[in-house]
């Protein structure tokens, strides 16, 4: 099908304007259904010889058609009878205004829609799709309960991008945004740039000085990863304070707004776009993606009230969504098809959730994507709780008993990031034991070597009884399985901040010989524990740089700490019958494991 094409400059209620390439379908005067792509990451192809060249507009690769935070690419979309529209992010690319990394994509979805919904060549049926970031612009669009848009299509991307991800357990995600950042300087468009000088007071040169020190900089802190042990010595990691961060926060100035905001607020509240969406709705996520517990928050807010969302999860890291062998078949025309042209579709009726059984893979070549499951919800039927507390001789076991156990956290000394639900540095199940071997680690507890299979399917939770003799301080609990060979396999992590323990209190200081509790999200899986391993539980006070140091101090806002407001806790858990400490796992069928106390 030949195709008509043309780049505009759509305006918003503020009179800012957006770089917008449309591509229709060469059919005279007809109307079509559109599909809207909005992305921070530019709509011209890398070699476009400018930004607004529509003619050469972004495409997935032919062996990668998968990629990119624009789903599918414009010709398929097209041939398929659609209108594709694109769209540069404010303040990114080819668009007018300063980048504020979501805080505008609401409004801007919205108007966005209105323009489309004034176009001769749109029938009112629109759909909108994204990828990563382009993910949470579209939710941030379907928020707005726009009349002409009838569902989206959103894989590996936060709904509630502050209060799941930024902040999730109240502390800092710091690798994702120290290197996000850095590394989207180069996209941020010219109109943010000006901004950004009028705001500093500075020139050009100053400016590009500054996206040379944030390259260098960004190169450094890649380049930790590779230290043994990683990051925990890299000087530009551990600089303090967060806030002010030498040449990220003159080039993205929002990056301070973001990180002070310590527990939820109005401005996080603005940010949970999955709170109004009403419409049909495709959700993708992995196992292993950083945005996982976003995405299938979404999925079952949304499904709550509608039921009308399908989810689909599978292994592996947030990237492996874009490896073609991934999907069992591709859903995303057939999803469109259905809702916005009423095509008779299979996957309607199919149910809600489909998904992988197994959390990682290691052989990503040769995977095949064969084993996955179906379930009306999620968890799936026939999951119950089981509880293995921890115990004050170090074990798992099925009942609470023992003494308290006390470990020192310093923030000077954090414990490094070793694999988990990250973006930017190794996303994997990889080995603790480097980690474990490290003065001031945290503590462990072991259970027995398991009679029979284990499989757990569902959200993972810690709860633990605490305490410190500081005001504030993180708690990191880890699920690990330590295999035959004596491999310590981390499953997942999660974190709470221990002054935030109850969110919508706010901040509750500790004082010291008092006894709180507080309970860690680790997130959801599916995976067996294999009969002979041990199912293992850590628990330290720092992940990083995961997340980013809490400095013990009690401040409200710990993004703006600085070296001297380090101070070294003595940390405490827990175990006596009338103060337990225990995980809980969502056990597939009965437990079988074991585990004798």
């Amino acid at each position: 099908m030949s195709t008509r094409s043309f780049q505009t400059m759509v305006p918003m209620r503020d009179g800012i304007r957006l770089n917008t390439f449309v591509f229709l379908p060469d059919d005279g005067g007809s109307r079509f259904p559109v599909i809207l792509h909005r992305t921070p990451y530019g709509i011209a192809a890398a070699d476009a010889p400018h930004k607004f060249d529509h003619t050469n507009a972004w495409l997935p690769s032919a062996t990668e058609p998968m990629r990119g935070s624009i789903l599918r690419g414009w010709k398929a979309t097209v041939e398929r009878g659609y209108a594709a529209v694109y769209q540069d992010c404010r303040g990114r690319h080819g668009s007018e205004g300063e980048d504020r990394v979501y805080a505008d994509d609401a409004a801007d979805g919205y108007d966005t829609l209105e323009w489309i919904a004034g176009q001769s060549w749109t029938n009112h049926r629109v759909g909108i799709s994204g990828s990563s970031a382009g993910a949470t612009t579209a939710f941030a669009a379907a928020s707005t309960r726009h009349p002409s848009l009838r569902t989206f299509f959103a894989q590996a991307g936060g709904s509630s991008i502050y209060d799941d991800v930024i902040y999730e357990g109240q502390a800092i995600e710091m690798e994702r945004l120290w290197l996000w950042v850095a590394k989207n300087i180069p996209g941020l468009s010219m109109s943010h740039r000006e901004a950004v000088m009028a705001r500093f007071g500075i020139g050009a040169e100053e400016l590009e000085r500054a996206a040379a020190s944030a390259a260098d900089r960004y190169t450094r802190l890649d380049a930790a990863r590779h230290d043994n042990p990683p990051f925990i010595n890299a000087s530009d990691w551990l600089r303090l304070p967060l806030t002010g961060y030498p040449a990220f926060a003159v080039w993205q100035p929002f990056l301070d707004e973001i990180i002070t905001h310590p527990a939820p607020d109005d401005f996080r509240a603005r940010h949970n776009f999955r709170r109004t969406i009403d419409i049909p709705g495709f959700h993708v996520t992995t196992w292993f993606d950083i945005f996982q517990t976003s995405v299938i928050a979404a999925f079952q807010e949304i499904q709550s009230r509608t039921g009308t969302q399908k989810l689909w999860i599978g292994p592996n890291e947030h990237y492996f969504v874009y490896a073609n062998n991934f999907w069992p078949r591709d859903p995303y025309f057939e999803w469109f098809g259905h809702w916005l042209k009423d095509e008779p579709s299979a996957l309607i009726d199919e149910p809600a959730v489909h998904y992988s059984p197994r959390a990682w893979i290691d052989d990503r070549a040769g995977y095949t994507p064969t084993d996955w499951l179906r379930s009306e919800r999620w968890p799936p039927p026939g999951t119950s709780p089981h509880r293995l507390y921890l115990c004050g001789d170090g074990s798992l076991a099925e009942t609470p008993g023992g003494e308290p156990r006390h470990y020192r956290y310093d923030p000077r000394h954090p414990i490094p990031s070793l694999g988990g639900r990250n973006m930017l540095i190794d996303a994997c199940p990889q080995d603790q034991r480097p980690a474990q071997s490290l003065p001031d680690y945290g503590l462990t507890y072991s259970g027995a070597p398991l009679e029979a299979d284990v499989t757990i399917a569902g959200k993972v939770r810690v709860s633990l009884r605490v305490g410190s003799d500081c005001p504030d301080t993180d708690f990191v609990a880890k699920l690990v399985e330590v295999l035959p060979d004596g491999s310590a396999m981390l499953l997942m992590d999660g974190v709470m901040r221990a002054m935030y323990r109850d969110p919508a209190t706010g901040a509750q200081k500790l004082e010291p010989k008092q006894i709180y509790s507080l309970t860690i999200d680790l997130g959801d899986i599916h995976h067996v524990f294999r009969a002979g391993s041990r199912i293992e539980i850590d628990v330290s006070s720092s992940n990083f740089p995961r997340r980013a140091r809490n400095t013990n101090s009690g401040n409200l806002i710990v993004a703006n700490d600085g070296e001297a407001d380090i101070r070294l806790a003595t940390n405490t858990v827990h175990h006596a019958p009338a103060t337990p400490s225990y995980i809980e796992l969502p056990v597939l069928g009965r437990w079988q494991g074991g585990l004798k106390a």
